[in-house]
């Protein structure tokens, strides 16, 4: 992937995201009457971003098994722990590949009790315990994708020597 084509898929991943979180913030009642159901597809976003997570590990890492096929869970932990130190502390102790990232890819679930929510603590890390015992895990998606948006933003400067301006 040259420079161009990495920018671009940047763009593609956090402008889709994006739009996810102002959909989100709009008011309820001007989407209704637009015909437009309310909220932003939390779903969609979290699962948007973990595969995102694992492209980003390939593109960094690329793990590679004995058969030359891409090692996913690999490149998709590897890339998660640049993430921040609150996402390699929390994976250390969790199966975040298969819980999370197979769960919404393959069962279309998070594969134990999860909350998704777009918004929620701004400094705290986008997946973790849920602090209100509601559910086992929370995924926050404002949360996860600023974190990612600067791994990415790191890893364009350590592929192509310093980052657009975009």
């Amino acid at each position: 992937m040259n420079r161009d084509e990495f920018i671009q898929a940047k763009n593609f991943i956090f402008t889709d995201i994006e739009r996810e979180l102002q959909i989100a913030r709009a008011d309820h009642d001007r989407l209704l009457c637009m015909g437009i159901t309310p909220g932003g597809g939390n779903f969609l976003a979290a699962l948007g971003l973990l595969c995102y997570t694992e492209f980003g590990g390939k593109l960094r890492f690329c793990r590679k098994r004995d058969d030359g096929k891409d090692f996913a869970s690999e490149n998709f932990n590897l890339f998660f722990d640049e993430l921040g130190p609150g996402y390699k502390a929390f994976r250390q102790h969790h199966n975040v590949y298969d819980i999370f990232r197979c769960g919404l890819a393959h069962e279309y679930y998070v594969k134990k009790s999860c909350g998704i929510a777009m918004f929620g603590d701004e400094d705290s890390p986008g997946i973790g315990i849920d602090p209100s015992g509601e559910y086992s895990y929370l995924f926050v998606v404002q949360s996860y994708n600023r974190d990612l948006r600067n791994a990415f933003d790191r890893l364009e400067k350590d592929l192509f020597g310093r980052q657009a301006s975009v």
